[in-house]
């Protein structure tokens, strides 16, 4: 039997981090190109609706690109047309070269979902009259055409079927509204649309987890995938496991023994590096990092159970509503339940938290006091205030300077 290379937890963690661009700082450089590198490292960047700190999709770059603001995104999705909005592990921005790998979700949701075929071709019609609308431009407006109403929720439902079937993209969001016009205004010329086979499909899948996660289980490679079988018509079944074994065959991946375990990598993954782990800030990660969207493999990887609890009654909650896991180097070391106050400017921490085996050394003070200033600036707010802390001994001695 033919042995395989070993590694340890702390190197495949280590792997992990480089890849989700969280092991050193610029490692996706920065500026526009900066986001463009790093949605198609991750695969897919989630949008997400929670804004009690700050929206998933810029959270998560603030968080890999120094240098990040909101105008980027738009200009790569309104302008530059190198992102679009689908669904992948849950609504999310998607590198444009990815679109064909979409069309099997696109086809089947179109094939097998119900809709008003009347009121669909009537949107698609003034779409295509006017231009680019949101859904409140349907809002009880009068029909000057048919002398009719838009009764604004049916119309909101056709969009997102027209969406989701493929006829309409987003062509921006206005604020976080979505602005739909016609797929063949939006999607670029260069763009393959050719349907991608079962078997092309599961394999493209595999190939982007291992690029965004750099190693993991079977499990984990496809632990995102879910959406595809909701979407997807019935006879559309991946077979995983098949695809993984041609890659392997053709050295397109590589198993590896990690603590007794089998996982899969890219190769070369663990060919010498100079990387050095930055300790100089703690990262404060959105709950919706893919990081950490994979309770159990966060749980493997670094013994660091972490679950969102927004979605969990309160009675229930162990840490808070709306807790973000802190990084520091390569350990997730504990969590901070906070707001971002943004009429009064202040970012309130109503719970930050330190794992009792971590030692609340200088350094790590330090880091911690760098990395909530940095959030608090990436928000806007002028001002930090500290309602509870464990340890309760972290309360006094972290310093937070207020802005003016």
């Amino acid at each position: 039997m033919r042995t395989i290379p070993t590694c340890t937890l702390q190197a495949a963690r280590r792997a992990t981090l480089r890849h989700q661009g969280l092991l050193k700082g610029a490692y996706f450089g920065q500026g526009k190109q900066a986001v463009v590198r790093a949605i198609d490292a991750l695969g897919y960047l989630q949008i997400d609706t929670i804004s009690v700190v700050d929206r998933s999709h810029h959270h998560i770059l603030k968080t890999r690109i120094s240098n990040y603001t909101p105008e980027l995104l738009t200009q790569l999705q309104a302008v530059d047309r190198q992102v679009f909005e689908y669904w992948s592990h849950a609504a999310a921005y998607l590198p444009i070269q990815d679109y064909r790998y979409y069309l099997p979700m696109m086809h089947g949701f179109g094939a097998q979902r119900s809709h008003d075929k009347a009121l669909t071709q009537a949107i698609l019609q003034r779409i295509a009259g006017e231009g680019p609308l949101q859904s409140k431009d349907f809002e009880q407006q009068r029909d000057r055409q048919s002398n009719g109403w838009w009764d604004w929720k049916p119309a909101k439902h056709a969009l997102e079927y027209l969406f989701l079937s493929g006829q309409l993209m987003i062509n921006e969001r206005l604020g976080f509204a979505k602005v739909y016009d016609l797929t063949e205004r939006i999607l670029p010329s260069w763009i393959d649309t050719r349907m991608p086979s079962v078997t092309e499909w599961a394999r493209f899948s595999l190939l982007k987890s291992l690029k965004a996660m750099g190693i993991g289980t079977l499990a984990d490679l496809t632990y995102a995938r879910a959406t595809v079988r909701r979407f997807t018509a019935p006879d559309f079944l991946p077979d995983y496991a098949a695809a993984l074994q041609q890659l392997l065959d053709e050295g397109e991946a590589c198993a590896v023994d990690v603590e007794g375990e089998t996982w899969y990598a890219l190769p070369g993954l663990f060919e010498p590096t100079r990387t050095q782990l930055d300790h100089s800030q703690v990262q404060c990660l959105s709950p919706f990092d893919n990081l950490v969207i994979n309770r159990k493999r966060i749980l493997r990887l670094f013994n660091f159970d972490y679950q969102l609890e927004c979605y969990v009654p309160a009675a229930k909650r162990r840490y808070g509503y709306f807790c973000l896991p802190l990084l520091w180097g390569d350990q997730l070391l504990g969590r901070m339940d906070c707001k971002a106050e943004r009429k009064t400017g202040v970012l309130r921490i109503r719970h930050l938290q330190i794992e009792s085996q971590h030692v609340l050394t200088d350094a790590l003070i330090s880091a911690l006091e760098r990395g909530i200033q940095r959030l608090a600036e990436g928000l806007l707010c002028t001002r930090i205030a500290v309602e509870t802390t464990t340890p309760t001994q972290l309360r006094q001695a972290i310093k937070l300077q207020s802005s003016h």
